[in-house]
């Protein structure tokens, strides 16, 4: 067996649907990792994380490219020879351009490109350990230890704790005025548009801090 299994438990979902997902500890672990990347990130420009100018910095060239709807995006690393036709970068990550949107959710291409860049780069931070050739290919299955990973480093980096806390006590006091379902409907939209990620992956983290509150008291 794997030793990364231990990174993984199950837990109980509304709907008595039971899911797996990485440990508490994991979970605080990348936190770390991710606060450390974003130490002297400036946010004055924009609220939301410019995931590309970061990857960038750590030596990956970003393309999008036409691929076959079942792979979301991979990552390719060769420390000894470069990645790309001009020969600049040895690290490149690249974001499928095709993505279903059953939701019709505004901007849906920007938020899901935005979260695989974060994701391949979550792998390289997470997994890459010390190989000089890397590489790693994602379609939309993230059940294994180290999907679920970078998943959750990919929600870290694009939906920072502090500043994501931040803005949802600001649009509390905002939405006091509403009832409850609708503004929780509102809260995902405003955060939605503010981090540039898809309304899911707001909701995703929205249950994350949730968890690791509780966990924390």
């Amino acid at each position: 067996m794997s030793a990364r299994v231990i990174y993984l438990y199950t837990y109980k979902k509304k709907g008595g649907c039971t899911m797996k997902d990485i440990t508490l500890n994991r979970k605080n672990e990348i936190e770390e990792i991710v606060t450390k990347i974003l130490l002297d990130y400036d946010f004055s420009k924009e609220p939301s994380v410019d995931i590309v100018t970061i990857v960038r910095k750590d030596g990956f060239l970003v393309q999008k490219a036409d691929i076959p709807m079942d792979v979301t995006g991979y990552l390719a690393v060769n420390d000894n020879e470069p990645v790309d036709e001009m020969g600049q970068y040895n690290r490149l990550i690249v974001v499928n351009t095709k993505f279903k949107n059953p939701d019709n959710e505004e901007s849906v291409v920007l938020k899901k490109s935005r979260f695989i860049a974060a994701h391949e780069y979550g792998h390289f931070i997470l997994h890459k350990k010390e190989q000089k050739l890397y590489a790693h290919r994602d379609d939309d299955k993230r059940e294994n230890p180290e999907e679920l990973e970078a998943d959750y480093f990919a929600r870290s980096i694009l939906m920072p704790m502090e500043r994501f806390k931040k803005c949802n006590k600001v649009i509390d006091e905002i939405l006091s005025i509403f009832g409850h379902e609708k503004a929780e409907k509102l809260r995902v939209e405003i955060l939605s548009m503010v981090f540039e990620v898809t309304r899911d992956k707001v909701k995703k983290r929205l249950g994350d801090i949730s968890e690791l509150k509780i966990a924390n008291v």
